[in-house]
């Protein structure tokens, strides 16, 4: 126990200094991708101006930011509008607020998740693997907003979870409102026949959307329906960190031209199909959504009532769908995993995680945390090595839901009464 206790120290040590090294070198990314794109989409409504119709460039380089080829506002108007009062800040100032806040969020999230988990040296390694998680590093490089949404779902899960239905509803709407995919999860309710939590997140997404209305203006928040189809055009659905389902599908299909004649994945935006093969892509995206559409459905519906301990797994399961489902979905989305990661961990303290769905989990946190250092590499790598980091993101969310769909659906050796006094068991070991 005592070599245990040093080694999850010294992995908070290792984390904590990695973590600080890090972040003292974020400013200067305060006029980089993404957090520019938020900074200049939020200033231009501020001013008046359709940040979705309207070139942005101009504006950001009045401000000294780069934002490059995507010059409209790609969020929604609900995240711009709130995003508004850093703009009063210069970009440097704002930046470093903004960073500080997802310090805070990741804080609170990991506070909340890992309430439960046995005191002492298991949280401390837990903590310490969240803050190496290659994905958070990828949140706070791009200043990105997936933290945001770790917050909000836990603190949906937690009061859920507690009857506070109010509250509950409260999280996912504010969560749908900012980036729309979390929405997805009131597949979840509805399979769980939670009635009042799908009242209040309606009430709270009109009453969210009306406010937007009013303060934003109908044809600027229309407007934003405008940017979906590029979103999920070639120019997106063609780049390997994308992993939501849609991308991978599509990626299949250009891939298999780029194997055969030998290229990189680089190359997958310049694949022009035949229409034969196109009309087969066109049809297999959207059968492979309903397909995972379907698996949680099937998963939710057959598992034990929402009061047994047996629901936490299957949110989780929810929380990968609704990645995958995500019209675009980047590295940093994968940060959202930690829910199902914490819950992979209760369940196999309780002796309620088949070793299949252990298994597929650790894969997936280990090859997110393999990729993001080869990704820095300024050196030339073999083609076959190419390829295997172009598929890497995909096959982490993938090995995630698998993990999380084999915890639900399995009957593991835990389920017994003896298998969980042998949990209860090793609990009580670990938190001494």
């Amino acid at each position: 126990m005592a070599i245990r206790g040093r080694s999850s120290i010294w992995l908070v040590a290792l984390a904590l200094g990695y973590g600080l090294g890090f972040l003292a070198r974020l400013p200067q990314r305060a006029n980089q991708f993404d957090f520019s794109h938020y900074y200049v989409s939020a200033l231009a409504m501020r001013q008046g101006i359709d940040p979705y119709t309207t070139d942005l460039t101009p504006l950001a380089k009045s401000r000294g930011l780069e934002i490059k080829e995507i010059n409209h506002a790609t969020y929604p108007p609900t995240f711009v509008l709130c995003f508004e009062p850093l703009t009063w800040l210069a970009p440097i100032a704002a930046h470093r607020l903004w960073i500080a806040m997802n310090i805070v969020f990741l804080g609170i999230a990991l506070y909340l998740l890992l309430d439960g988990v046995p005191k002492g040296e298991l949280q401390l390694s837990l903590v310490g693997l969240a803050i190496l998680y290659a994905p958070i590093t990828d949140n706070f490089y791009y200043a990105q907003t997936q933290i945001l949404i770790l917050l909000l779902l836990t603190l949906f899960m937690r009061w859920l979870e507690s009857g506070r239905h109010v509250l509950a509803g409260s999280m996912l709407a504010l969560a749908g409102l900012f980036k729309v995919f979390p929405l997805i999860l009131l597949g979840y309710l509805l399979a769980r026949r939670r009635w009042k939590a799908i009242l209040y997140t309606g009430l709270f997404l009109i009453v969210g959307g009306l406010l937007t209305l009013g303060l934003v203006g109908a044809e600027r928040s229309a407007n934003f329906v405008r940017i979906v189809p590029f979103l999920t055009s070639r120019f997106y659905l063609a780049r390997p960190a994308n992993v939501a389902l849609g991308a991978i599908v599509s990626r299949l299909f250009w891939y298999s031209d780029l194997a055969w004649m030998g290229l990189p994945p680089m190359f997958a935006g310049a694949v022009h199909l035949t229409p034969g093969l196109e009309l087969a892509r066109r049809v297999s995206v959207p059968l492979a959504e309903l397909f995972v559409l379907a698996l949680p459905l099937r998963a939710t519906l057959g598992s034990a009532k929402p009061s047994n301990n047996r629901d936490k797994p299957v949110f989780a399961l929810w929380v990968v769908t609704a990645i995958l489902l995500s019209p675009t979905a980047w590295f940093h989305y994968l940060a959202l995993l930690f829910i199902p990661f914490v819950v992979l961990v209760r369940q196999s303290l309780g002796g309620e995680a088949s070793m299949r769905a252990t298994r597929l989990g650790v894969a997936s946190y280990l090859v997110a945390d393999f990729l993001m250092p080869i990704y820095f590499v300024r050196s030339p790598v073999p083609i076959w090595a190419t390829w295997a980091l172009a598929n890497g993101p995909s096959l982490c969310l993938l090995l995630a839901y698998g993990s999380e769909y084999s915890l639900v659906r399995t009957t593991p050796p835990g389920a017994t009464a003896e298998g969980r006094a042998e949990g209860n068991e090793r609990c009580s070991v670990v938190s001494r």
